[in-house]
């Protein structure tokens, strides 16, 4: 098999060779400086909340070294708390796109219900759902969430409603344009694995991104207050040329990802004046 993905760890082999995850690639090659912000908001959230009033003077009566560690940890075990709902959410997800039903824990049972109304009223027809598909030439890899068709948003009079789009998944509390250079990525794989073999990508003639939130509000953790209800679409590439301008981006965050590495591995060392016996000669 030439792509190989292992779901353990995340990584992806093409050609029997590591090859760079086309999510790896932006986040080491956008810059997010909101993300400083987000975690020294997360730490003083923690400390000013008086439930956890016991515990921060516990952290302030111990070893000092402990109570930085663990309040530094705090804003990664929020985000992997958050990436693993989001795990499980694709998985259901892919699961109701490709068999129409799932049993959903009722924690997720909002999420699947706002994602299902979502298809139903867009007209949403799965073609490809959660395959991995790579980029020889420009040597990158990933998983696509969906490719679909659906009348409905497809109502220009020069592109037939058979046309395949695509559609990115998120369940953060909020969507940005940077998905945009992700699925442009996609868009432009070469292929996609099937059973093994590697079939040439279908043309995309548009992209989006799809929030998926809670359908219910009745027991809705608190970061979706204010969010919309359900699964809200939004247009990220309205034509092909415009996909292939977010792949421009998107190689540009690939350079600059590979200029970091690169910049990594090099290590300065002093230089140390001659000695007496070096300048006399």
């Amino acid at each position: 098999m030439s792509l190989v993905f292992t779901e353990s760890n995340h990584r992806y082999k093409l050609d029997g060779k590591p090859v760079t995850g086309v999510t790896t690639i932006l986040n080491g090659g956008i810059p997010k400086p909101a993300l400083v912000w987000w975690a020294g908001g997360v730490v003083a959230k923690f400390v000013v909340d008086p439930e956890n009033a016991g515990t921060v003077a516990e952290l302030l009566a111990g070893d000092q070294d402990s109570a930085v560690k663990f309040l530094q940890l705090l804003p990664n075990q929020e985000r992997d708390s958050a990436a693993e709902r989001g795990t499980e959410v694709h998985d259901l997800a892919e699961k109701l796109a490709t068999t129409g039903e799932v049993d959903a824990p009722e924690e997720l049972v909002g999420f699947i219900e706002g994602y299902l109304d979502f298809l139903d009223r867009w007209q949403i027809t799965p073609v490809l759902v959660e395959v991995v598909l790579a980029n020889r030439e420009h040597w990158y890899s990933g998983k696509v969430d969906l490719l679909a068709t659906s009348p409905l948003l497809m109502s220009q009079a020069d592109i037939d409603a058979g046309k395949v789009i695509q559609i990115d998944l998120k369940t953060s509390k909020g969507v940005y344009f940077e998905t945009a250079l992700q699925t442009a990525a996609y868009a432009r794989a070469e292929f996609y694995m099937d059973g093994g073999k590697e079939v040439p990508m279908p043309e995309v003639v548009k992209t989006f991104v799809a929030h998926v939130t809670p359908l219910d509000r009745e027991g809705i953790n608190a970061r979706y207050e204010g969010s919309p209800l359900g699964t809200s679409l939004y247009p990220l590439a309205t034509s092909t040329s415009e996909i292939d301008e977010h792949f421009q981006m998107f190689l540009h965050a690939k350079a600059v990802h590979e200029d970091a590495k690169a910049r990594g591995k090099k290590k300065l060392e002093p230089i140390h004046p001659p000695t007496e016996m070096q300048v006399a000669a």
